[in-house]
């Protein structure tokens, strides 16, 4: 299929978005603009890309194999530079790496720039990590690997010093409209509807900017801008940037924030029917020039708000949105579940998310670049129990360190008493840093495997965070960096120890990790998860495939609901161990 033939046919899709975004514009202005745009891109798009785009367009589903399983690094913390991490390829390809995601690689701000999410420059990378001739030969290389390279795109703000913030400030209207400016009254008025992403560290969502002569709506941080979506020429400019991108190699875009990107008076801006209509537009437009690319939505949500970021039929056909939503609460969930040594919010979770859409797959891990959001979890929890919040502040406590608990994380934007977030390396969590024995560590090594188990037999696109393979433990020099300090996660974000590599932890953590990938692989287990019923309520069984897989959430060993072969240890098995996994063989 050409392109032309897929304008014709994603076309209608991607106008009707665009209609329903920019009703009081000219329809037929905007689209001559947004159809010029894509021819223009689609004759720019090199061969080896084009080639990969009818690859993919003859096997739509290649996201969705049991092979598919991710990674996800900083690449100065991984390698340096962007010539760095592609001499650690080989790495990943031990892995079993089929999706890599990069942080913070575009330019960012001068200064904090929150880990690199306030975009300076969507088209160039950060200078000290290389070019963007750097990038095209790194994803040669990933391609050659059977790796798809992630990029993130964050489509609800730009820095505060963006060539277009900049413009904006020495008075462009033009660029003044890309962004959001109220007068005092109206920005309080505005305020009080709004809940607060980082009360701590960033209270309020407006930001007063002289030179913009008021108040700047910026939900993170001061120094990012949230952009004016209402205004289509950020739609173009954006459109433009993405599809510029995936012309230099890139094979899928974290879209950062989407919850966030409409604002309406009167309610929460949150999950608002514009986000989607958004997404959806950009996902057509990518499909018409660049159909092998991926989009992923980074929607921290409760589960029964995902759905949406998938795609919806209303009514006159099934509209699709992101190939990839983050499965958070599994995340979330899979960490209560330890503190709590019970599967009840797991089982739940698992059995939230089935029922995917053709051509669809959740992203699952067990840890991240960001912090444990316990809030996610709040409306799972509501249906389990009458007092959520305070259960989930039992586990936040637990998990930063409180009492007699083996975990060592930290509270983040928040004091212990109120709920947010906790952060911590995978290992320094699942209490490996804290271990004093061989028995401890042991059952640390167990909680580990456990985690990656849920993710793994959960179907998605399982993806490991760096260092999690070598169990590195929390890096508190952090606090001793003055651009760091302020900002706690960081405290999980080490750099790659590849000494670490040859450790005993780091054998066990990865041989684990293997073990549990080729499990997947020989029980061909892919896409949503099915639940299996148990009667323990330490005990989580998971369809995988042909196979069931139990997991035990509880800090003593119980009995299988059934026996047979377990995959990971090639012996019968009855029993499964405090924190154990049995992976059996067929149904």
């Amino acid at each position: 299929m050409t392109m032309q033939q897929r304008l014709e046919a994603i076309g209608p899709r991607l106008r009707r978005q665009i209609a329903r975004l920019y009703p009081h514009h000219d329809a037929d202005t905007l689209w001559s603009q947004v159809e010029a745009m894509l021819a223009a891109r689609a004759a720019e798009r090199p061969a080896p890309l084009r080639a990969l785009d009818t690859a993919r367009l003859a096997d739509p589903d290649w996201f969705v194999r049991p092979d598919m399983l991710g990674y996800s690094t900083y690449v100065d913390r991984f390698g340096g530079t962007v010539d760095g991490l592609a001499a650690h390829v080989d790495h990943l390809e031990a892995l079993g790496v089929r999706y890599l995601h990069v942080l913070a690689l575009l330019k960012a701000r001068v200064g904090d720039s929150d880990g690199g999410f306030a975009v300076a420059d969507y088209l160039s990378v950060e200078p000290r990590l290389g070019t963007m001739r750097d990038v095209e030969r790194l994803t040669a290389r990933l391609r050659d690997a059977r790796i798809s390279l992630c990029v993130d795109l964050a489509l609800n703000h730009t820095a505060d010093d963006h060539e277009w913030a900049t413009a904006a400030r020495a008075g462009d209207p033009f660029y003044r409209d890309f962004y959001m400016v109220m007068d005092d009254a109206e920005a309080a008025a505005r305020d009080a509807e709004l809940p607060q992403v980082f009360p701590t560290t960033a209270p309020g969502n407006f930001t007063y900017v002289p030179e913009m002569g008021g108040n700047v709506w910026t939900t993170f941080y001061p120094f990012q801008w949230d952009l004016n979506w209402r205004n289509p020429n950020v739609f173009l400019a954006m459109l433009d940037a993405g599809l510029r991108l995936a012309n230099h190699g890139f094979e899928a875009f974290r879209l950062d924030s989407t919850a966030f990107l409409w604002k309406q008076p009167g309610t929460n801006c949150r999950n608002l029917p514009q986000a989607h209509y958004i997404v959806r537009a950009l996902r057509a437009a990518l499909d018409i020039v660049a159909p092998a690319t991926l989009l992923k939505a980074e929607a921290i949500v409760p589960t029964a708000f995902v759905p949406p970021y998938f795609g919806m039929d209303e009514g006159d056909g099934f509209e699709p949105e992101c190939h990839l939503v983050y499965n958070n609460s599994l995340m979330v969930a899979g960490w209560v579940g330890l503190a709590e040594r019970s599967a009840q919010l797991p089982a739940a979770i698992v059995a939230a998310s089935g029922g995917l859409p053709s051509g669809a797959n959740w992203l699952s891990y067990a840890r991240c670049h960001d912090d444990i959001g316990w809030g996610a979890v709040l409306g799972d929890l509501r249906g389990l129990d009458a007092a959520p919040e305070q259960r989930l502040i039992a586990a936040a406590r637990f998990l930063n360190g409180e009492g007699e608990s083996w975990a060592r994380g930290k509270p983040f934007q928040a004091d212990g008493s109120t709920l947010h977030g906790s952060n911590g390396t995978l290992a320094s969590l699942a209490g490996l840093e804290a271990a004093g024995d061989d028995d401890e560590r042991e059952a640390a090594f167990r909680r580990i495997a456990l985690l990656n188990a849920l993710s793994i037999a959960s179907g998605g696109v399982a993806t490991t965070y760096m260092g999690d393979e070598a169990g590195l433990l929390n890096d508190y020099a952090y606090a001793d960096d003055p651009e760091r300090a302020h900002e706690g996660r960081w405290i999980h974000r080490p750099a790659m120890d590849w000494a670490a590599l040859s450790t005993r932890a780091a054998r066990r953590i990865t041989a684990d990790l293997i073990a549990l990938r080729d499990a997947r692989i020989a029980s061909s287990g892919a896409g949503a998860p099915a639940p299996i019923a148990t009667e323990d309520p330490a005990l989580l069984g998971i369809r995988c495939g042909t196979d069931r897989v139990f997991l035990n959430f509880g800090d003593r060993a119980v009995a299988l609901p059934a026996t047979g072969r377990d995959r990971l240890t090639g012996e019968d098995a009855h029993a499964i161990p405090a924190w154990g996994v049995v992976w059996l063989v067929g149904a």
